[in-house]
């Protein structure tokens, strides 16, 4: 057998062992509506942030988070760039409010969304919570009040 050389050097090609795909957790399609008051809530940002398993502060799987269009209608992808959200507990939490680097003063940002959700929404207690099943949802649905 003949090794093959590049400019009389041993050329060696090596082959890597490389994962199957399959990952560590599971995910699922998710998707929802969320209203404010009853109205529909256009510019939310929420995020899925899986519950820690029995064994330790370790999370299921990644977070996930999506945009609301004028309709208050979402869609989530991981942080991978997956569709859908960890299967299983997740904290949710909806805030409206957006940022932006200060052209002027690069150390700053300024507020370019005034938000428009009670704090209790999106901090880190925030009491809403999904579970998000096998088969993902549809009907990830929030009505969230001001009262």
């Amino acid at each position: 057998m003949k090794v093959p050389t590049v400019g009389g050097s041993l050329f060696l090609v090596v082959v890597c062992g490389c994962s199957t795909g399959a990952k560590p957790y599971k995910t699922a399609p998710v998707s929802g509506t969320i209203t404010l008051d009853g109205k529909p809530l256009a510019g939310a940002h929420v995020t899925f942030m899986p519950a820690p398993d029995a064994t330790g502060p370790t999370q299921t799987g990644p977070e996930s988070a999506g945009d609301t269009d004028g309709s208050g209608h979402y869609s989530l992808k991981t942080v991978f760039g997956d569709a859908g959200a960890s299967v299983g507990k997740n904290r949710v939490m909806i805030t409206t409010r957006k940022t932006e680097l200060d052209a002027n003063n690069p150390d700053k940002s300024k507020e370019i969304a005034k938000e428009q959700v009670p704090g209790k929404y999106f901090t880190d207690q925030a009491p809403l919570q999904f579970e998000v099943p096998t088969g993902g949802s549809k009907s990830a649905n929030f009505e969230l009040t001001t009262k």
